[in-house]
């Protein structure tokens, strides 16, 4: 073979490569992009969804893990709306456990959480106040009927 034919051949080639190459070291690139903008974002949801449902333990008694799990819910529909639909659910577990971690000693103080003796407590006065009121509403019916009963007596008479 002739050296200017297999020049020509190694340019040939070199030439039909480069868009092949050109096109998976982009798609590498706009992947590790999604994955760069997965970790931007991840960290602000975790942390704005554990302070949610820290809140929410104020006034609601709920046990660890189901705060936890409600963040994870809260950062996980957040990103399906941003376009991360195929998160990994651990990655964002991670996330919330980390911001958690972070968070406590601010979270205990600024909302201090409801804890299960209060919950029944305020069950129970929840349970009383609505007994209270249906008997309110029972003696109400009773003049009512009592007050109706002596119309009809009247004019029966």
């Amino acid at each position: 073979m002739d050296t200017n034919t297999i020049t020509k051949l190694i340019t040939t080639i070199a030439i039909t490569a480069i868009p092949i190459i050109g096109a998976y070291v982009s798609k590498v690139i706009l992947g590790n992009k999604q994955v760069v903008n997965l970790i931007q974002v991840l960290s602000p949801l975790a942390k704005d969804a554990v302070v949610a449902m820290q809140k929410l333990g104020v006034t609601e008694f709920f046990e660890g893990e189901a705060k936890k799990s409600g963040a994870v819910k809260i950062v996980t529909k957040a990103l399906t709306v941003l376009g991360f639909s195929d998160a990994d659910e651990t990655l964002i577990k991670n996330a919330v456990e980390k911001e958690y971690a972070l968070l406590i000693n601010e979270l205990d103080q600024t909302y201090p959480q409801m804890t299960e003796e209060q919950a029944k407590t305020k069950e129970q006065a929840e349970q009383k106040q609505s007994e209270l009121a249906e008997a309110d509403e029972l003696a109400k019916a009773k003049q009512a009927l009592a007050d109706a009963q002596a119309k009809v007596n009247e004019l029966q008479n």
